[in-house]
């Protein structure tokens, strides 16, 4: 162990733009604050599977799935070894790769810290307690912005007493959404505060450093980012296409073809990855999204971005709500309802942003250093 290496445990092997992009965040951050920062390279059969070309023949539905992609399998493996490459090339990783928890130690850490992205998401198919840190044993504890995916642990958890004690454990808790926050009060009556996720703690030049330089793009075009490709939304962003005559560039191929995407005339990159993701956000004309991390980047490159209201945002999903809200942009939020006279071309007024950014990455920063400062002078 040093007095100077962090250990970090997130969703950093994960093939997600978001995710991936908060590791490298996170890391940087962590660098710049004059620490060794080191990703434990932690995957666990879950998250393996869940980003796998291929689905296990065990059920009517993956089967009907491995159909529909396997003329576009080689396609999909290309995309997956450049996240690989990605990862490979800009994270600094532990010497040792992990698939269980009971592998983990944390000897060559004098701090190890969870977060941030829905690593305390108990319900999800890569969720593992290994983020809630039970397996640290020397090293303090610091969760930076990490969310429950806006799925309460009280609720959801068979056994919640086991989690409360986890989370009593911390030296220092912090969450990244206010339900995340009056979740925690109740298990562990602590008020904690609610911090920036980490890609927001970089400015656009960090990002422009790694994107794609030689990604193949139109003049104008739209951006089309949600993983789902809800109907409904997909016929938002067609209307909104056919209004402006901007042609639609989309992204995840798995659900893309799955989806049958094909057949609405949006196009693919021709690489997925962290810099092509960058690339296109800020080379769009219009960003459309009903991601979290779709909706952060355009902000950091100051681009026109529609956040389109779905699913969990009408109930405990406040992850992009508590987002808009801290930035000021809570008018980029609409309805999933296509109306003809609106301007969907209409910039965004960032003047709040500008202002309250600072303060905000002052106080996310600040946590870190009075985490890792406190823990280092023990």
């Amino acid at each position: 162990m040093t007095d100077k290496r962090v250990g970090i445990i997130t969703f950093h092997h994960s093939y997600n733009c978001g995710s991936m992009l908060q590791a490298f965040a996170l890391q940087r951050v962590i660098e710049r604050l004059g620490y060794e920062a080191e990703i434990i390279d932690f995957s666990n059969g879950g998250q393996k599977q869940l980003y796998s070309v291929t689905q296990p023949n065990n059920s009517v539905k993956n089967i009907l799935k491995n159909i529909i992609l396997f003329p576009y399998k080689d396609r999909i493996r290309k995309n997956f070894e450049s996240f690989e490459e990605f990862k490979n090339a800009e994270f600094h990783l532990s010497p040792e790769s992990y698939s269980r928890m009971e592998e983990l130690t944390d000897t060559r850490y004098f701090v190890v810290v969870t977060g941030s992205d829905q690593v305390w998401n108990i319900t999800i198919e890569d969720g593992d307690d290994a983020y809630y840190l039970p397996w640290v044993r020397n090293a303090r504890k610091i969760a930076y912005a990490p969310s429950f995916g806006a799925k309460n642990v009280m609720k959801y958890a068979d056994d919640p007493e086991k989690y409360k004690t986890y989370l009593s454990d911390f030296d220092a808790l912090s969450i990244r959404e206010e339900n995340g926050k009056k979740w925690l009060q109740d298990l562990v009556e602590k008020d904690v505060p609610v911090l920036l996720d980490p890609t927001l703690l970089l400015d656009a030049d960090a990002y422009e450093q790694i994107a794609d330089q030689n990604l193949n793009l139109p003049d104008k075009y739209i951006f089309f980012y949600s993983p789902s490709y809800q109907k409904d939304i997909v016929h938002l962003v067609q209307c909104v296409s056919n209004k402006y005559h901007l042609p639609v560039i989309a992204f995840n191929t798995k659900t893309f073809y799955v989806k049958g995407m094909q057949r609405t005339g949006f196009k693919l990159p021709e690489i997925e990855n962290p810099r092509s993701y960058l690339t296109l956000i800020k080379n769009a004309t219009l960003i459309m999204t009903t991601s979290f991390h779709g909706t952060v980047f355009p902000t950091i490159f100051r681009k026109p971005v529609w956040v389109i209201k779905n699913g969990g945002m009408f109930g405990d999903d406040d992850r992009v709500k508590t987002l808009i809200k801290e930035l000021g942009i809570e008018e980029r939020l609409i309805p999933i309802e296509y109306r003809e006279y609106f301007n969907y071309m209409k910039m965004v007024d960032y003047s709040y942003y500008e202002e309250e950014l600072p303060i905000l990455r002052n106080k996310a920063i600040q946590y870190l250093k009075d985490s890792l400062d406190t823990t280092n002078e023990e």
